[in-house]
């Protein structure tokens, strides 16, 4: 089965199981409350310290884009994404080719630079 092209603006998959588990967390946290917590922190700190990391560090708003590559990888990612490559459809091939392509249109830009550069002088 051939899987659809996510549209720019239509949630990824895991965006969406986030959201759903976010919101069953929210709904157990409504009816349990901070009874729960208090009951976590008690029975073991160290995981509720590990829980409270992990949620400060998911609260922090994530760079869009290309501004949250931190590898070659990641941007050939984020350069397939960019085009409407379903995240699941995305191969090591496909990277590597997208990262060659970003590679030689760097190349491109820089050969325009030193072109204008050198008319200038």
């Amino acid at each position: 089965m051939k899987s659809k092209k996510l549209k720019g603006t239509e949630p990824s998959v895991r965006d969406k199981l986030s959201a759903s588990f976010l919101k069953a967390f929210q709904n157990d946290f409504e009816i349990n409350g901070i009874e729960a917590i208090e009951k976590l922190r008690e029975e073991s700190p160290s995981k509720y310290a590990e829980i409270a990391s992990r949620l400060i560090a998911a609260a922090e708003p994530q760079p869009e884009g290309f501004e949250g590559c931190r590898s070659p990888r990641d941007l050939g990612i984020a350069l397939l994404k960019s085009v409407g490559t379903n995240e699941f459809d995305i191969n090591e091939d496909m990277i590597t080719e997208a990262i060659k392509c970003n590679d030689d249109f760097i190349d491109a830009l820089q050969a325009i630079r030193a072109a204008a550069e050198g008319a200038m002088q």
